[in-house]
């Protein structure tokens, strides 16, 4: 099956707004702490996978930082069941392996 979604791997100065606009959103929803996905100093010299509905809406995001932590995952509330949390991790996960990256860690 076809993911309802398409993901990007993006820089926090293209998308900086979106990102956090969906790490907003997410905390809003009270299953994430907003402290710890507000953005900091990290944001801008990590990359970030960005999940966008067919319709082109954000859905979900994900920072890896270059140190390999995959972290600050982001997934709209309503959009919970289409798995992409798994997708968000696997892109950047492919991403860290690209850029010749060793192991990633997953912060949930």
């Amino acid at each position: 099956m076809q993911n309802p979604f398409t993901l990007h791997c993006i820089a926090w100065q293209a998308g900086a707004s979106v990102l956090q606009d969906v790490r907003v959103a997410a905390c809003a929803s009270g299953l994430l702490n907003a402290e710890e996905m507000g953005s900091d100093a990290q944001d801008e010299i990590s990359r970030h996978a960005l999940a966008l509905s067919k319709g082109g809406r954000a859905i979900g995001c994900a920072r890896l930082t270059p140190d390999g932590r995959i972290e600050r995952i982001a997934v709209m509330p309503h959009e919970r069941r289409e798995q992409i949390e798994a997708a968000l991790i696997e892109t950047l996960s492919e991403y860290a392996s690209h850029i010749g990256l060793g192991k990633v860690q997953v912060d949930h």
